[in-house]
């Protein structure tokens, strides 16, 4: 079922990123300062990973890791998935759901042109926060 909806309408247009030699509380600052869960890690614009609180969380303070000396490079999640602009909402609603993530880099000719997350698919089409609230319920009792 189509929304008649693309990604491009849909995504935030200038995601928050940092570069892979920022340290640990330089990104936590500036996800807090732009209330983001999760910042791009990019490098000559090209997408190289993400770093979310859940990986600031598990990978760095949780281990007790001196997060002053640990830089973004060495937590980020790298290989992730991406979509298309053009990409029907229902589809991206779908590979978010099939790929338990909460945020899809939006590329076009290689370059990032945005990011498409839970949030900017409910502020879009409200209808759809039944199905997301289900995705994370689920997620919740794993």
């Amino acid at each position: 079922m189509k929304t008649g909806i693309k990604v491009s309408q849909a995504m935030t247009r200038n995601p928050v990123f940092i570069g892979p030699n920022e340290t640990l509380p330089s990104c936590a600052r500036k996800m807090l300062i732009n209330n983001v869960g999760g910042i791009l890690v990019v490098k000559d614009s090209k997408l190289l990973g993400i770093v979310t609180e859940k990986d600031i969380v598990e990978d760095a303070v949780a281990k007790e890791l001196d997060i002053k000396k640990l830089k973004v490079k060495d937590i980020m999640t790298t290989g992730m998935i991406t979509i298309s602009p053009d990409v029907d909402l229902e589809k991206a609603i779908s590979l978010i759901n099939r790929e338990d993530v909460r945020r899809l880099p939006v590329i076009k000719n290689n370059a990032l042109v945005g990011i498409l997350t839970i949030k900017d698919i409910i502020r879009t089409e409200p209808k759809y926060v039944s199905f997301i609230k289900k995705v994370f319920l689920s997620k919740r009792k794993k």
